[in-house]
């Protein structure tokens, strides 16, 4: 196995300074610093941004509203350049990237143990890929982890279901997302993302409940596995400050984002 210093001078190498995105540099992932977990996560370039599709299921009602085009994404270029060249190592040699991956995993095990919280790590906080699959090694030298995450892929929300997959997941609704759908899935007890918006104001928001479905407020913290069962997890849309943009971007996602 690498030494720390060796993955993060491969790490250099590659173009980005880490591989893991901590707490402190994730706003969603600093929302769950006071609890008893250590949120942390890998941040890729989304969509196609890379020259890889890293979501599969992606539209361009979704591409245009993701959270990797807002943020400090925004302002800073390196961000973006980092995400992309951890997607380009990836898929380029994807052993190097394990390698990397697997000394940094147990530099943030050691750190979570020494705190005593337990690691809840979000594979895909920008993308939507079978990592259970591309890393089974992850899951198995990690078992005492929680793993969680968003997707838009059914079939990773079936092999949930039918315990193939360790990773908690929350089912991301889309513009093409029949309700239908959705009142199954919450049956069943699959939760399901849904980005809300004040339709009179255009502020963030969401409701107490949707076409009699409770909502909870997902933005409290990005810990999705400890939700209660069978309900909508409700998150504010993130909406550029111009409200020429903020109509602009609403209309075109066609139904992606909910007003309410």
């Amino acid at each position: 196995m690498l030494t720390i210093k060796r993955a993060r001078d491969l790490s250099r190498d590659f173009g980005f300074s880490d591989l893991i995105t901590e707490p402190n540099g994730n706003p969603k992932l600093a929302k769950s610093i006071d609890s008893q977990f250590y949120n942390c996560g890998i941040s890729l370039a989304p969509a196609k941004l890379s020259g890889h599709n890293v979501c599969t299921m992606s539209t361009a009602k979704c591409r245009s509203g993701c959270l990797g085009n807002f943020g400090r994404s925004e302002f800073v270029p390196v961000i973006l350049r980092a995400r992309i060249n951890r997607t380009k190592l990836l898929f380029s040699d994807r052993d190097l990237f394990w390698s990397i991956l697997e000394a940094h995993c147990h530099r943030i095990d050691r750190k979570a143990r020494k705190l005593g919280k337990t690691v809840a790590f979000r594979s895909d906080i920008l993308s939507d890929l079978n990592w259970h699959k591309m890393f089974p090694q992850l899951f198995r030298d990690f078992s005492h982890w929680r793993f969680y995450g968003y997707t838009k892929i059914k079939s990773k929300i079936e092999s949930m279901m039918n315990g193939s997959n360790p990773v908690h997941q929350t089912y991301s609704f889309n513009e093409r997302t029949k309700w239908i759908d959705v009142e199954n899935y919450v049956s069943n007890g699959v939760n399901v993302a849904i980005p809300f918006f004040d339709s009179k104001t255009l502020k963030a928001g969401i409701p107490d409940s949707y076409n009699g479905i409770k909502v909870i407020d997902g933005d409290q913290t990005d810990l999705r596995f400890t939700d209660p069962v069978g309900v909508i997890v409700g998150l504010k849309v993130k909406l550029p400050r111009s409200r020429s943009k903020q109509i602009d971007i609403i209309k075109r996602s066609e139904g992606f984002f909910i007003g309410y």
